[in-house]
């Protein structure tokens, strides 16, 4: 372990976890839950220690963008899941795609890795964890923490049934006589399974599904059991840990269980005990919730480095089948600018499919169900949220983003390709971290057979590939490899310019409904781009003078390479064309003294 802590940096840390755990922990031995942190952590109480390294305080810039991915849905037989990932992202992903985010590689039983039943180690058919150490010396490795949740099938499961240590501690229970009546909950069935252990008749605290038990970290051992399953992964060169479901972990009778203080607290204690030994080390919170309560966990700059922003999936996708950049604008101007050490995670896509929930206050609901519609037009299939009081509400859509951008809300089946394309450069305009699906980077339709056979809704986001087949679409002539190639340039582009530092100032522009005008300004402000968006299959007019052309600065697209020359003129924007319109190119100048001011103040 890299141990960081100096003699006055111990004592604030002991302070600061202290604190936290007396919130959580009311009435326990504060010092001896402290002492174990420094134990688990293995730090010794007294002395000197090094201080953080200067690497470690860069956390990200320009360069940086992710994939995510399934450790199988690139297959090779006769090698491990990771090798054959590791093969595909070194040959086609690495120079673009720095960092890996594997969903979970555990043994698990159902949810596709999501109902872990043993954490101590990867699934056979995956590898090991030098499989992860490989992986983790081209890129940066991000690993799920499911941390709400075990299988019924783990050890711990089965000793609270048996009535054995340490499991019989480890499960949530309630009582149906408990007003439960609050609780936000993202499936439909009823929240407690009735199970009968060596106890007697017990009823298991279940949010996802009766296969997913609860854990109840009002027994602050279990909060030390998940401590020790992170700094296994950090062992392992994980450097980046998703927090799955994380806003779910405590439940209290009488309240909604979720995002309730214990857990943004919990959240803190392990940032705070895992960065001590691991400063460069990142936490990203997975909560598909609405704008507000999502941003609540950058806390005070000491919580998540990293939110998932889950309102850009579905302000994305219906502003490219609509035509209109209304709601999107709206969704874009409500995001403040993320802290100094935070940043978004961009993304349109994932194995979760489109996420509804985050689009609440964003889109109306009719235009909710007009989404719903169009994606059961398009083969795919919805999933519902219970609501209090009885009922149902639309929680995701199902469905690979290329099949559901492949027609517009006319029913128009042309230009699917050119909204698929601009669906990810938008992502990649943001303020924030670029994350891409592997199956958009295959450009997958839906898996109507995995779905026919699993009956399982998220199956048809979820195809597994084979190598030679996902690097035959790639090399052939057709929409995967034009899309992939036009992604890639893009990418490309985009990480040689300071201005699209994830942290860089961002201002919406209102160009009007048929266009989405971005304004991202570089650190130092020297470097300005206005990234434009035809969100329509017409051609349309870009008035230059609406985006502020300083005269003294020479312009062009990025894209193109079209030099601006008439500042007050009119632009002809091509059906789905996107520019970025900039009065430097980082590509040109990246040993310049100019590049290198950039890079020595970019915010930690």
């Amino acid at each position: 372990m890299n141990r960081v802590v100096g003699t006055s940096g111990r004592i604030a840390f002991a302070s600061a976890m202290r604190n936290l755990l007396a919130d959580v922990y009311p009435g326990h031995d504060l010092e001896a839950l402290v002492l174990r942190v420094f134990d688990e952590l293995g730090l010794p109480v007294e002395g000197d220690g090094p201080e953080p390294k200067e690497e470690y305080l860069r956390k990200w810039d320009q360069r940086d963008a992710f994939l995510i991915t399934y450790g199988d849905s690139i297959h090779q037989d006769g090698k491990k899941g990771l090798q054959s990932l590791g093969e595909f992202h070194r040959k086609w992903l690495k120079d673009w795609l720095t960092g890996i985010h594997i969903l979970p590689f555990h043994p698990f039983t159902s949810d596709d890795g999501f109902s872990v039943s043993d954490f101590s180690k990867l699934r056979d058919d995956l590898g090991d964890w030098n499989d992860v150490e490989d992986l983790a010396k081209h890129g940066t490795v991000m690993a799920d923490l499911v941390a709400n949740h075990i299988s019924a099938s783990h050890p711990w499961y089965q000793q609270f049934l048996a009535g054995e240590k340490p499991g019989v501690d480890y499960i949530k229970t309630a009582s149906p006589n408990d007003d439960l009546s609050d609780v936000v909950r993202p499936r439909s069935h009823a929240l407690l399974n009735d199970v009968v252990t060596k106890a007697g008749e017990k009823f298991v605290w279940c949010t996802f599904s009766y296969d997913q038990v609860d854990l109840d970290y009002g027994n602050s051992d279990v909060f030390f059991e998940m401590l020790r399953v992170v700094l296994n992964y950090m062992q392992h060169g994980v450097r980046v840990v998703r927090l799955d479901a994380i806003g779910f972990i405590w439940k209290e009778a009488g309240t909604t269980s979720i995002n309730l203080d214990q857990t943004h607290k919990l959240i803190k204690a392990m940032r705070l005990a895992c960065n001590a030994v691991y400063p460069d080390v990142l936490f990203i919170t997975e909560t598909n919730l609405p704008l507000l309560e999502n941003l609540s966990y950058f806390g005070n700059q000491d919580e998540a480095h990293l939110i998932y922003n889950f309102s850009l999936p579905p302000v994305i996708i219906h502003a490219l089948l609509s035509g209109r950049s209304d709601y999107i604008r709206k969704c874009i101007m409500a995001m403040p600018p993320a802290p100094a050490g935070c940043t978004f995670f961009n993304f349109t896509a994932s194995h979760d499919g489109i996420g509804l929930r985050p689009a609440e206050n964003l889109i109306p609901d009719d235009d909710i169900d007009g989404l719903r519609e169009h994606a059961l037009k398009m083969g795919g299939q919805v999933s519902y949220r219970a609501l209090k009081g009885g009922g149902k509400k639309p929680y995701e859509l199902n469905v690979t983003l290329y099949s559901m951008l492949a027609e517009n809300f006319g029913g128009e089946a042309t230009m699917g390709l050119e909204r698929f394309v601009m669906s990810q450069a938008i992502a990649m305009s943001l303020e924030g971290i670029p994350a891409i699906y592997v199956q958009t980077i295959l450009a997958t339709e839906n898996d109507q057979k995995a779905f026919e056979e699993t009956g399982i809704p998220r199956r048809l986001n979820r195809k597994v590939w084979p190598l030679e087949d996902a690097e035959r679409v790639l090399s052939e002539e057709g929409p995967a490899k034009s899309a992939f190639d036009q992604l890639r340039a893009l990418m490309s582009i985009r990480m040689g310019q300071p201005a699209f530092h994830p942290n860089a100032t961002q201002y919406t522009l209102n160009l009007g409904s048929a266009l989405l005008g971005i304004w991202r300004q570089s650190h130092l402000n020297e470097q300005s781009i206005f990234c434009v968006f035809n969100l329509t299959e017409t051609p349309q007019d870009l008035d230059l003078s609406k985006i502020n052309l300083i005269m003294t600065e020479g312009w062009q697209d990025l894209i193109t390479q079209q030099v601006i020359e008439d500042y007050d003129g009119i632009m002809k924007l091509a059906p789905y064309q996107i520019v970025w319109i900039s009065n430097l190119d980082g590509r040109n100048r990246t040993e310049s003294r100019l590049l290198q001011r950039y890079r020595d103040a970019m915010p930690v």
